[in-house]
């Protein structure tokens, strides 16, 4: 499921440009002229009040934590890694010209495109040295799997799916061939199922708990590897399950620890706010003006106001790429 490139971080507005005027030593910065015309002239201060105090702070914030994380881990973050994602996303948007557009609908060049990715990276380095996941944790918190999904229509018009009554019929008829032959599952799922998983013979790669429903969930974490589950019920219809072996787990072991620490992140925000202000208070962060610094302690340093802002799917949640 495509969701788009997401837009990692919030653009260079106007109020980047007045940080050079803020953030200088003279206390009356705010009184600086920008524009000056016979009809008046346009302040620092002018421009501050209209933009507002909140959406200044934030952005602020993002470009003193870019500079600061890019000091602190820049050379643990390979370039070429991150060409080979871009050419990743490249292909799978169908060539350079196409994706390109899309980076030009969000106000991206191809270059702030790769550094915003190269920001994440560094923050992903911050939150690894911050939280400490062991290869056990990893483990008991994720499940390789594999399904075979019978859909159930949500209503009569929907055209995906059976009846309920036809999907159980269906599912029960698949379990019994796999109760004689559980070797056939791969097959069963490429032929039977009506998941976009099919195609990987129903593989969904690394569950981490939390991403699935509750049923699915429930039942997935139950089985060993290579143990195969009885019918499982969800909204989405009638499910078998499949624990599968993680035979690449030292692969994927990276992966599956920024994800669990994403989840860690949602429950407790205090991890990242605090994560933050260790790194102002190693850099010496000094704030030139009383506004903006309340604003960046209410809205970004604080955990409550964090979480408050990931609920509501604002910009700056808690998200390694905020």
């Amino acid at each position: 499921m495509n969701k788009g490139i997401k837009k990692l971080l919030l653009p260079v507005t106007a109020s980047a440009i007045l940080l050079g005027a803020c953030g200088n030593n003279t206390p009356t910065s705010e009184d600086e002229t920008l524009i000056s015309s016979k009809a008046g002239n346009v302040k620092v201060e002018d421009v501050m009040k209209e933009i507002g105090n909140e959406q200044i702070a934030s952005n602020s914030f993002k470009i003193l934590l870019t500079k600061i994380l890019e000091d602190k881990y820049g050379d643990k973050v390979d370039d070429k890694k991150i060409d080979q994602e871009v050419d990743k996303e490249i292909e799978k948007y169908g060539g350079k010209d196409q994706f390109n557009d899309l980076l030009k609908q969000q106000g991206l060049s191809m270059d702030e495109y790769k550094n915003e990715l190269k920001t994440v990276e560094y923050q992903k380095e911050l939150l690894n040295e911050k939280v400490d996941i062991s290869d056990d944790e990893i483990k008991q918190n994720t499940k390789k799997a594999s399904h075979i999904l019978i859909k159930v229509k949500a209503d009569k018009n929907d055209k995906e799916g059976l009846s309920d009554k036809e999907a159980k019929q269906k599912i029960d008829e698949i379990k019994k061939q796999l109760d004689q032959d559980p070797s056939q599952f791969d097959a069963l799922a490429k032929k039977e199922s009506m998941d976009s998983s099919k195609s990987q013979n129903g593989s969904l790669g690394y569950v981490v708990k939390g991403q699935m429903v509750e049923p699915f969930e429930k039942a997935l974490f139950k089985l060993k590897d290579g143990e195969i589950s009885n019918v499982v019920k969800t909204d989405y219809g009638y499910h078998i399950i499949r624990a599968d072996k993680p035979t690449d787990f030292k692969e994927k072991k990276s992966q599956l620890k920024e994800k669990i620490i994403q989840n860690k992140l949602q429950e407790k925000p205090e991890i990242l706010t605090n994560a933050y202000k260790d790194l102002l208070d190693e850099y010496k962060v000094d704030y030139k003006n009383s506004d903006i610094k309340k604003a960046i302690e209410d809205n970004i340093l604080n955990p409550e106001a964090l979480k408050n802002q990931a609920s509501q799917g604002q910009d700056g949640g808690l998200s390694m790429a905020q």
